[in-house]
């Protein structure tokens, strides 16, 4: 296949759909001297290139050399010989976007370079079809087609093939005889068909049964996905390395459906398992989800209002040794009392007696003061706990109960799974003894008292906990999250405490906050005890934060700029709706503390006698301003969706390329200069943490990889970008989650070494 004058070929369509580039690529291809100098047509289009086009361009000149050598009239680079001289593996290094646009062409009936497309395929380890929106539309037939074309392009004969001789392979693999194991060729380990809302299960079920090495599927917001109907007939699945499941926001799965589903892909090493948003979920699926996960370490919930307490005992129990994030967030019907009661009942007892350092944490630093002020403030939360409830010994008879019921189903399960009975039982049998993220965010209705649970999970876990989410408790008590704070001192990074009503007074401040002298986010919205004007001044104990929230508090601004003089390490703040604020003492802070570097402010409501744009004057690294992008934020931001397309593959929008043909033909200054300030832009987004150019905020246009880090615990809800997983994780167990929104979380949990500022020029501050 030529690429020549007359064919009229628009490489965007093969290649790329981005419009310059489709341009440069045209022009090369093309290779009219008259109208085109090659070398500036490369300078030109170089800096927007990846390691495929670099190398196929270079083929490309080759092969124009060797065709001019000739003396061929017809002197255009033939695609067969670039394809035949470098393999089929020159399409690993382009998008799957990127490949299925260019198949989709008419052009594109080539032979070997379809199948060097589908071998390529076949090859690949991570299969995606959600970073792009053409992508997302694929039905079952479309995916059943696509999988059948890189079964039959590849040419790995296999006995238990039934092979018809034709142009075409044919290959049946209902008549296996390798235990009903697919002996297909595809070596992918990723999946993912998030947002792909015309798949109803039948597809997924037949890539499943083709990919016997996969180990993470990703099913998120596959509104008509069904495994009710479709993984019911269709016979089990022989995914024995399946860890990784996700069918968030799959709003069809029932009870039964999710029993299929985890049974149908013998998930017996499964160990991430994500049902937000399937509200039908009961504790019954639950007990079937957990004889077949043994060693379940992350579990998602949220949204699960059927769910009870047993329910979630149940889990906590049976994987008490590999659990380490659950979410119960919105799950109403759990109620935390009547599953805490028991172990409540036991810690009151030890800290009540004279020998109370059982109670205290596992390795507990601190020195004699510390630890009578923990003691203090768990006997005294355990008390409230017992005073607030009415029918405490109906309750801890029926939490009794369920631990009898618990411990009766483990050894069941045990058997069944062949590990030794008495030997789990000589275990710790605490309820989340391993758990790091938990969040409980709105969890059970408003007449259920919470005093006392946070006390008891954080005894029970002993200090391992890195992330909690309390936001819309308001019946947790302050004694609560000193005692978390101090159990989990070391590892505390992000706490979410908002709405909570019962905060500390002045002198008890002080222990709060110390004790999580090492939390990277906090956010304590809507906490009306900042009474005074010294009060709330311990939050300097916070050195090492990253992001600080305190909307609609009555924070007074002597001890906010105190905060923002100590807190070098800042990048987001939040102060909406404090009324006893002025925006100029924000501004004063800088001058104090010039290593203040704030990447979103947001200000709405309080007294602005500081215009917002000697704001922005002041701290030039904002990119949102009272939840608003700033002209370098709509710069950072376009700059970070253009990488991330690039590497995706992604088309762009139709409204985007009608917006450019409407410009003026006569600006070229501009022209040439946005597109100079767009490439540095980029080069800065590609070295550099993404979250300098997305900020913290969750958006539409924040999409981009995310990627987790064994070996610093980064999980489970929580992501690193492309630079950091490169650059500050080098060397570290680093694996890929997929796509999605959010903000990069390496500074929150390790010490990032990609936030690389730009050095702001010294000038005086006026306000």
């Amino acid at each position: 296949m030529r690429f020549s004058r007359s064919s009229g070929v628009n490489a965007s369509n093969v290649f790329s759909s981005h419009a310059n580039f489709g341009r440069e690529w045209a022009k090369l291809l093309r290779y009219d001297d008259d109208d085109v100098d090659d070398d500036d047509a490369i300078i030109d289009v170089l800096p927007l290139l990846r390691e495929f086009d670099v190398l196929l361009l270079l083929l490309i000149d080759n092969e124009k050399g060797r065709c001019d050598d000739d003396d061929d009239d017809d002197d255009y680079p033939n695609l067969n010989h670039i394809i035949s001289s470098i393999g089929m593996h020159i399409f690993t290094y382009l998008p799957l976007g990127s490949i299925l646009n260019g198949n989709a062409s008419p052009l594109l009936v080539n032979t070997i370079f379809h199948d060097a497309i589908y071998q390529s395929l076949g090859q690949t380890s991570n299969l995606s079809l959600s970073q792009c929106a053409h992508l997302r539309k694929i039905n079952d037939d479309a995916l059943i087609n696509l999988i059948t074309n890189i079964v039959e392009v590849s040419e790995a004969y296999h006995p238990g093939y039934t092979r018809q001789v034709q142009r075409r392979r044919r290959y049946d693999c209902s008549n296996t005889s390798n235990n009903g194991v697919c002996p297909c060729p595809i070596k992918v380990t990723h999946l993912d068909v998030s947002r792909c809302r015309m798949l109803k299960g039948e597809g997924i079920h037949y890539c499943l049964k083709h990919m016997p090495g996969v180990e993470r599927v990703i099913c998120s917001a596959t509104l008509k996905f069904d495994a009710t109907n479709h993984f019911a007939t269709c016979g089990d699945l022989h995914t024995s390395k399946l860890e990784y499941l996700d069918v968030s926001g799959c709003v069809r799965l029932d009870n039964i459906g999710i029993k299929r589903l985890v049974t149908t892909v013998q998930g017996k090493h499964i160990r991430h398992l994500d049902f937000s948003g399937c509200s039908n979920l009961i504790d019954d699926s639950v007990a079937g989800t957990v004889a077949f996960c043994q060693g379940l370490e992350c579990l998602n919930v949220a949204g699960a209002v059927d769910l009870t307490a047993f329910g979630v005992g149940l889990i906590a129990y049976v994987c008490r040794s590999t659990l380490r994030c659950l979410s119960l967030r919105e799950c109403k019907s759990v109620n935390l009392p009547k599953l805490l009661m028991s172990a409540s009942d036991e810690l009151i007892d030890l800290a009540g007696s004279e020998d109370d350092h059982r109670a205290l944490p596992p390795n507990f630093k601190g020195d004699t003061n510390d630890r009578s002020l923990y003691i203090a403030a768990l006997c005294s939360v355990l008390v409230q706990m017992m005073r607030v409830h009415d029918n405490v010994g109906e309750i801890l008879h029926m939490s009794q109960r369920y631990m009898a019921s618990f411990k009766k189903l483990d050894d069941k399960w045990s058997t069944i799974w062949g590990l030794n009975v008495l030997e789990r039982r000589n275990k710790d049998d605490r309820l989340f003894g391993n758990l790091e993220v938990l969040d409980i965010g709105h969890v059970g209705n408003s007449n259920i008292r919470l005093e006392g649970c946070i006390a008891t999970i954080a005894w029970l876990n002993g200090g391992k906990l890195k992330q909690v989410d309390l936001e819309g408790l308001e019946n947790v008590s302050h004694f609560d999250v000193s005692v978390l704070g101090s159990t989990s001192r070391n590892n505390f990074k992000r706490l979410n405490a908002s709405s909570i009503t019962d905060l500390p007074s002045e002198h008890s401040s002080c222990f709060f906050f110390h004790a999580m002298k090492n939390i990277s986010e906090l956010d304590l919205s809507g906490c009306k005890h900042w009474q005074g004007n010294s009060k709330g001044v311990a939050l300097v104990f916070l050195t090492n934060l990253r992001s600080l929230k305190l909307d609609n508090t009555d924070i007074k601004e002597a001890v906010l700029v105190t905060v923002l003089t100590k807190c070098k390490k800042l990048l987001n703040l939040s102060v909406s709706g404090c009324r006893d604020l002025t925006s100029s003492k924000i501004c004063a802070a800088k001058l104090v503390n010039r290593d203040l570097r704030l990447l979103e402010l947001d200000c709405r409501y309080i007294n602005l006698d500081a215009s917002l744009w000697k704001i922005q004057k002041v701290y030039p690294s904002l990119l949102r301003l009272n939840a608003r992008c700033t002209e370098k934020g709509r710069r950072m931001l376009k700059a970070h969706q253009t990488s991330y397309s690039w590497r995706v593959g992604a088309r762009e929008s139709r409204n985007k390329s009608c917006k450019s043909k409407k410009r003026k033909r006569g600006n070229n200054n501009s022209a040439s200069s946005s597109n100079d300030e767009s490439k540095e832009v980029v080069s800065f987004s590609s070295n550099r943490c993404s979250i300098l150019s997305t900020g913290v905020s969750y958006s539409k246009s924040c999409e981009q990889e995310m990627f987790g880090c064994k070996t610093c615990g980064i999980g489970f809800g929580n992501f690193v970008c492309l630079a950091c997983s490169k650059k500050c994780h080098e060397g570290h167990e680093v694996f890929s989650v997929g796509y999605g929104l959010g903000c990069c979380d390496c500074c929150i949990f390790s010490d990032c070494k990609c936030l690389e500022f730009d050095e702001e020029p010294r000038r005086g501050i006026i306000y």
